[in-house]
Order: C-alpha cells, then sequence, then structure tokens
C-alpha cells in the first residue's frame, strides 16, 4: 500500500470518526403523552381520538422518535402504550431522565380529569392518583435544557407554580378557579398543523401561534354555542410561576410570551 493510499484511509476513518460523534451528541427531543380516567364514554373516545393524533404530530413533525416517545393510556391500546398508572409514569420519567442531557427537549402532555383537594390538583390516573406536588418532583432531576409541558385538565392553573421555572413553558386548559375542559385538547391539536396558526407566515409555527389559535377557537367555539366560556388557556414560559391569559401581549407587558415565540415543535 503506497503512502497516499495510506493517507487517505487514515482520512477517511477520521471523518467518518468524527460524523458518527457529530451524530450521537445531536440534541434529541423526548415526549410523554399521558391519557388519564374518564368516567364519561364521549370523552374517553374524544380523549383517546386525541392521544392518538398528537402521537402521530410528534412522530411525523418533529424530532420525537419512535425511541423518544412514550405514550401512557387508560387502558391498553396496543404493544406501544402502557397503562397510565402512577407507578408507570414514575418508570418512564425515571427512564427518561436518566438519558436526557441538557442539549435536550422535553414534552409532556396531559389529557384526563383532574379534582381539587386542600387546594391540591389531583391528576386523575388509573388506580393511585398524583398530586401537583408529586407531578413536579417528577421532573426535578431531568436536565433538559428546554421543556414544554402541556396540561389538559380541570384547574390545570394550580399546578403552575408547582412546575415553573427557567427555560419551561407551561401551557394549561384551565385557571386554577375554572373547573372544565371540554374544547381546549381538540383546538390545540387541531392548531398544530392548521396553516392559519402561522400568523406571521413565516412557514412555521410557534408554540405562542398554537397557544393563540387554540385560544381563539376555543372563544369562537362558546360563542358559537352561546355558552359562557368555561375555560380559558393560560401560558407560562418566565419562571415566575404567574400565567398569563393573553401572553401575545408580551411586548407591551413584558411578562409570559418571549419564550414560547421562539419555541419551535416542527423540525428544522
Amino acid at each position: 500500500m503506497n503512502k497516499r493510499k495510506t493517507i487517505y484511509l487514515i482520512l477517511f476513518a477520521l471523518f467518518s470518526l468524527f460524523s458518527f460523534i457529530g451524530e450521537s451528541a445531536k440534541a434529541k427531543t423526548y415526549a410523554l403523552i399521558i391519557s388519564g380516567i374518564s368516567k364519561d364514554p364521549q370523552d374517553k373516545i374524544s380523549r383517546a381520538r386525541i392521544t392518538a393524533g398528537f402521537q402521530a404530530y410528534l412522530l411525523n413533525n418533529t424530532d420525537v422518535t419512535s425511541d423518544t416517545l412514550k405514550v401512557l393510556t387508560p387502558d391498553k391500546i396496543n404493544n406501544n402504550t402502557n397503562i397510565s398508572q402512577y407507578t408507570n409514569v414514575q418508570k418512564v420519567m425515571s427512564d427518561f431522565n436518566s438519558k436526557i442531557k441538557s442539549e435536550d427537549r422535553f414534552i409532556l402532555f396531559y389529557t384526563g380529569q383532574a379534582n381539587v383537594i386542600n387546594k391540591q390538583l389531583r391528576f386523575n390516573l388509573p388506580g393511585e392518583d398524583i398530586t401537583q406536588v408529586e407531578f413536579a418532583n417528577l421532573f426535578k432531576n431531568n436536565k433538559a435544557g428546554s421543556m414544554l409541558i402541556v396540561l389538559d385538565c380541570p384547574a390545570g392553573g394550580l399546578a403552575v407554580k408547582e412546575l415553573s421555572k427557567e427555560g419551561r413553558i407551561i401551557i394549561c386548559s384551565c385557571t386554577e378557579e375554572q373547573r372544565f375542559n371540554i374544547k381546549f385538547s381538540e383546538c390545540f391539536v387541531s392548531s398544530l398543523s392548521d396553516s392559519e396558526t402561522d400568523i406571521d407566515n413565516d412557514g412555521k409555527k410557534s408554540i405562542l401561534e398554537i397557544f393563540i389559535a387554540t385560544s381563539k377557537k376555543i372563544e369562537d367555539w362558546y360563542r358559537k354555542e352561546k355558552l359562557l366560556l368555561n375555560e380559558t388557556p393560560i401560558l407560562d414560559d418566565n419562571g415566575d410561576g404567574k400565567p398569563s391569559k393573553e401572553p401575545w401581549q408580551y411586548i407591551i407587558d413584558l411578562k409570559d410570551g418571549l419564550e414560547s415565540s421562539k419555541y419551535f415543535l416542527e423540525k428544522e
């Protein structure tokens, strides 16, 4: 083997090594979808459809892969899902926390029922419920540089203060006083793929734009049905634990909205 050929082989080996290192160091997006229990048959069907829709969106449009996505449902749907019991939530989060690095992103989506006892929100899961404090503790060892938490449940706003932290975007379907959440998830998931969600027409949808589109769809539905607005989405993204109903005014009030305006779910 001549000297030139040897050099070429060495350079090729080095190039392959650096490419492998670069690929392995690429930031990942992890996601957990949790569907809680539902006593109403129609609501149960609706949440199953919403869960499947959000799962499909993540896998088809974002950096989330089948290896970085977990789905927990009240009933086992297929081999890719597991029961949304508290112990299973703990296991999934423990596994994710051991893998997630500071350059990674983490998404959590909860849709289901919840109730309030002694000013504490309790997420209703099959078997043992999980309190807002226990829920927040699941993220204590999560090193993700950015985190999106979406809570579609009654009185979701109660959990914001517990969950709020720099680098986290928290969206709730309801304020802590509200006990209804019949339209949020449906409007949220449909807004993810709706072209009209892209308000500034830049070809991509920020979480803030998705939040605005969701809020508008909810208001329009209640107005059309001539019902009193019983669910008001709120957003916290500045770590102060005080969510905003109108984060699109961040340029004026300098509160929530800036970070979510720069956060995009879809692949670049």
